[in-house]
């Protein structure tokens, strides 16, 4: 015990020193001239606020396909999971059955995220659209 409270202190006291030994110098900037570069990236950000409509639709069309494909397999994967969890359901003892209702619950949520990802995409874009 006494031996891992030196470690400790020996560790403590080395940080200690480590921090006040590698100190850098800092320098001031002048808040003027950070003011007038802020208030230029905002205002080149409000000029180019136009710009993402065409960029809105270009990644929803190249996207769309991707999305399409995912849904699909996704749906299928749902099918399967949810006739294997079925059949499992019919052929299992009730304390298995109990077990297999809790993994339902996520089966639920997975198909709730798969199956309204279209919602959640929509979303994102609108959101991400008003900036």
């Amino acid at each position: 015990m006494k031996f891992a409270k030196r470690i400790m202190i020996i560790g403590f006291m080395a940080i200690l020193f480590l921090s006040f030994w590698n100190s850098n110098s800092v320098y001031a900037i002048d808040l003027k001239s950070l003011d007038k570069e802020s208030t230029d990236f905002l205002d080149i950000g409000k000029e180019n606020a136009g710009d993402l409509g065409p960029v809105q639709a270009a990644v929803t069309k190249n996207f769309m396909g991707l999305g399409q494909i995912l849904t699909m397999v996704g749906a299928g994967v749902m099918v399967a999971v949810i006739s294997y969890m079925g059949i499992k359901y019919l052929v299992s003892p009730p304390d298995k059955q109990a077990a297999l209702k809790q993994q339902l619950i996520g089966v639920v949520v997975a198909g709730i995220v798969i199956f309204g990802a279209y919602g959640i995409w929509s979303a994102i874009l609108r959101v991400v659209s008003h900036f």
